[in-house]
């Protein structure tokens, strides 16, 4: 896959993922919704200012949007552990200790899991 198809790929998932319309989602970008069609199509050919723009409005590693080391399923894991990332971000401090020391006891026992 080029890098405008995963690009294309990642902005499809999390415009579908965050529930977002092509509106809101170009809003939320700061760019046309034009230049998001074509990003979303695969059509577009952005410079490296703006996928570093994208990526930072989209909280992700430029990276992620132009490397093609992840398969869909990959991705699609991915792009929940961003959302609940930023759900847990949004907690109150006493809540988010308590879902990272939850999270830790979780790991420990999928650690455990050959005893």
């Amino acid at each position: 896959m080029g890098i405008q198809e995963n690009m294309a790929h990642v902005m499809r998932a999390l415009k579908e993922t965050r529930h977002k319309s092509l509106a809101e989602l170009s809003e939320e970008l700061e760019i046309s919704r034009s230049a998001l069609q074509e990003y979303l199509t695969g059509t577009g050919n952005p410079r490296i200012a703006t996928v570093e723009h994208l990526a930072e409005k989209l909280g992700i590693d430029p990276v992620f949007l132009v490397s093609d080391s992840f398969n869909s399923s990959q991705l699609e894991v991915l792009l929940l552990l961003f959302d609940t990332i930023q759900i847990v971000s949004d907690l109150p401090a006493p809540k988010r200790r308590r879902f990272a020391e939850l999270l830790l006891e979780i790991l420990s026992l999928w650690g455990d899991r050959d005893e």
